[in-house]
Order: structure tokens, then C-alpha cells, then sequence
């Protein structure tokens, strides 16, 4: 019957819509989602939030100029910050399923083929390609662009319950982007060129609790990062380790 799923709907709308407007240009991308895809023709949508603290400090000295475009570029690449999640899945016929997500600073369409182990275990793997919409810094009036993109392979080997009351995940997953444009901020004279390319190895785990349409997800990735690039004429390359938690409300038809 429809009534009974239009209100939790109508909610997770709402919901999605609040998380859109606290918006930033940081945070990470996960996935919260299990091995295993949809069904054909079956839709969930997701609202919720995620983080990405960074472990390591930076290896130039403060104040310096290297110092300065390490941190510009850790901000526009591995962008640590507390971002909100937005998300839509569908299952595709074999075995094959789409996601559109929006992650604070970043739009990411994907696809992904599951392979069927046992009754209960299933293997992923698909490919996502996401549109770094960095924006315009704070602090910034004069005209500064950055714009990016990137590539992901996640590969997911995951379990579920009869009736899909809980689900578990884990897996490695990989990515490049590249970030390009103009960066302006009260540090500096003028708009600034900046190009980086961020390369990230890491892992990923999580859980979905629920029951018939309502779920609960959450997950953990940890991440290597290696960044190189440019702000001006000041080159740039380090290494970094984060992680990123995440959860979400995810209601299914």
C-alpha cells in the first residue's frame, strides 16, 4: 500500500533538503552502501553526514611559503571538514545497480556489477566518477574558481541477514582527482593559480541496521593520500592519512 511509505518519504526529503544547506567544501565521499545491489526497478534514497579528520601534520614549517600552499592544496584535495550526504541508488537488471551522491564538495554518479558467492555473500565492484565543485573560499571576493574531478574503484565483499535486517561490508578502494583554477584568500596579494592531483589507496567497512524500508548505515574508511601540485610558482608534494566516518538514514521502495 502506498500511505504507508509516502510519509517517511516526505521526511527523508526534508531531511536531505536541511543537509544540502549546511554545504561546505570539504568532507569525504563514502559510499554507505552494501555489497550487495537492488533489485531491478528498486530505489533507495539516503540522507546523513560524514567527517574526514586528518592524522599527520603537514611537513613544511609554519609560515613559510611551502607551508601555506601545502595547506591550500591539503584543503582542496583531501578537504578535511564535517560535510553532509545525499544520496540515490537504483538496481539495474543483471546484477547491476547506479548511485548519484552529493557530498558536500562533490557530485559522484557510479555504477557496479555484484557477484552472487553464497546465499548470503555477495562481491562488488563498479566505478564512479564524481565533479569537484571546490567553489570559491572563504574569504575570497575577487573572482577565484577551483573546479575537479576524479575517478574511484571500489571493491566491496559484504554478507546480509535473511530479510535484510543487517547488512556488513568491507573493501579496498582507490582513487585519482585533479583540482585546476584560480585560488584567492585574505593570504594572499592576488588570485593565485593552483593545480593538484591527489591519488588515495585505502579501505573501507560498514553496517546497515533497519527494518522493510527504513535503514540506519554507517561506515569507516581510512585513507593514504599523496598530493602534488602548484599554488603559484611553489610546488608541492606530501603524503597524508585520514579517516572518514559516516552515517546515514536510508529509506527504500
Amino acid at each position: 500500500m502506498h500511505p504507508p511509505t509516502a510519509r517517511p518519504q516526505l521526511r527523508l526529503f526534508a531531511l536531505a533538503l536541511c543537509a544540502l544547506g549546511l554545504g561546505g567544501c570539504g568532507g569525504g565521499a563514502p559510499l554507505l552502501h552494501p555489497a550487495h545491489v537492488l533489485t531491478p526497478g528498486k530505489v533507495t534514497l539516503g540522507a546523513g553526514l560524514s567527517g574526514r579528520p586528518v592524522l599527520a601534520a603537514l611537513p613544511s614549517a609554519p609560515g613559510t611559503e611551502e607551508a601555506l600552499a601545502e595547506g591550500v592544496l591539503q584543503d582542496r584535495t583531501v578537504a578535511p571538514a564535517v560535510a553532509p550526504w545525499v544520496g540515490a541508488r537504483v538496481g539495474i537488471a543483471g546484477s547491476n545497480e547506479a548511485g548519484l551522491t552529493y557530498s558536500g564538495r562533490a557530485v559522484r554518479l557510479d555504477g557496479r556489477h555484484a557477484f552472487t558467492l553464497t546465499k548470503s555473500v555477495a562481491l562488488s565492484t563498479g566505478l564512479g566518477g564524481e565533479l569537484i565543485l571546490s567553489g570559491r573560499p572563504s574569504g575570497g571576493d575577487d573572482g577565484g574558481s577551483l573546479l575537479g574531478g576524479g575517478l574511484d574503484v571500489p571493491l566491496l565483499i559484504g554478507w546480509k541477514s535473511t530479510g535484510e535486517l543487517y547488512s556488513g561490508w568491507i573493501g579496498p578502494r582507490a582513487g585519482i582527482s585533479w583540482v585546476r583554477g584560480t585560488y584567492p584568500a585574505a593570504d594572499l596579494d592576488k588570485p593565485t593559480t593552483l593545480a593538484g592531483e591527489h591519488v588515495r589507496v585505502g579501505m573501507v567497512a560498514g553496517l546497515r541496521l533497519g527494518f522493510r524500508h527504513v535503514h540506519v548505515a554507517l561506515e569507516i574508511g581510512g585513507d593514504w593520500h599523496r598530493v602534488s601540485g602548484r599554488l603559484g610558482a611553489t610546488d608541492v608534494l606530501f603524503n597524508q592519512f585520514s579517516l572518514t566516518p559516516a552515517g546515514a538514514l536510508i529509506l527504500g521502495f
